[in-house]
């Protein structure tokens, strides 16, 4: 016989089944409440970290844009996963979350330190990694928790870097927990501060990403600039934790 329709729930049997960012966008200029954002494509779709990062149809390099920066960075910190090269199968797999992963693999094409990779297969995989940890120590991570849809690292720079010198709170979670939460916004290597026509903006954006014919889940990362100190916080209860995310400055949303 003959099928015309075949339905399927999608959970990975028709694809890699593993999660990859394919979109990202970040603001681009902001004056008063007129916003553009910069809306990014990457390609690859697996946990290989090899693709290129795209800006209106034409290949970007990610380290002449500021905000991508702190992005990658987020990515990285902000992370309890990574990939790992199994020799066997002869590809790339996660340890951790599949989301968590994502983020892993989208730094690494990102690469926005331009940091020259070489080695082999499993070496090339991590060379932004291994860069951005030489720049930041985490001291400690406030685990997700449903209530407030969110996580984050708490970062003490190891250099300086133009995110200043002093530590910082790396967020990520659901985009309106985090939007909740952000004063601010990141344009460029600037901070404004993040109005409800902004906010709104961002919402409708990540709204497209997420129903549009893409339907992808997002995440938002944000930063806190000016954290609560590790003494000023109690670390045994995760019911406070969101009181900590707090006055966060909102860098990108991927998806």
């Amino acid at each position: 016989g003959c099928t015309s329709v075949i339905c399927s729930d999608k959970t990975g049997t028709l694809t890699t089944n593993q999660m990859s960012v394919s979109r990202m966008f970040v603001f681009d200029k902001v004056e008063g409440n007129d916003s553009s954002f910069h809306e990014f494509e990457i390609t690859g779709s697996t946990y290989e970290p090899v693709g290129d990062v795209y800006l209106k149809g034409q290949k970007v390099k990610c380290s002449e844009f500021d905000v991508l920066h702190e992005l990658g960075t987020i990515c990285i910190m902000c992370n309890d996963s990574a990939i790992d090269y199994n020799e066997f199968k002869q590809c790339f797999e996660k340890v951790g979350e599949a989301t968590e992963t994502a983020l892993i693999v989208l730094a690494e094409k990102m690469n926005p330190f331009s940091v020259t990779k070489s080695g082999d297969r499993r070496q090339v995989a991590i060379c932004v990694r291994q860069d951005i940890e030489s720049k930041w120590k985490k001291e400690f991570t406030l685990e997700f928790s449903r209530d407030r849809k969110s996580m984050s690292s708490y970062c003490v720079p190891l250099k300086p870097s133009r995110l200043g010198n002093g530590p910082k709170l790396f967020v990520k979670g659901a985009p309106e927990g985090v939007l909740d939460r952000c004063t601010h916004a990141r344009v460029g290597s600037q901070k404004v501060p993040l109005t409800s026509t902004l906010k709104k903006r961002i919402v409708e954006l990540t709204a497209q990403y997420g129903c549009g014919k893409d339907t992808l889940r997002c995440l938002a990362l944000a930063t806190a600039d000016n954290p609560l100190k590790p003494e000023e916080m109690d670390l045994g209860d995760s019911t406070k934790f969101y009181t900590y995310e707090v006055n966060l400055t909102f860098v990108g949303v991927v998806g």
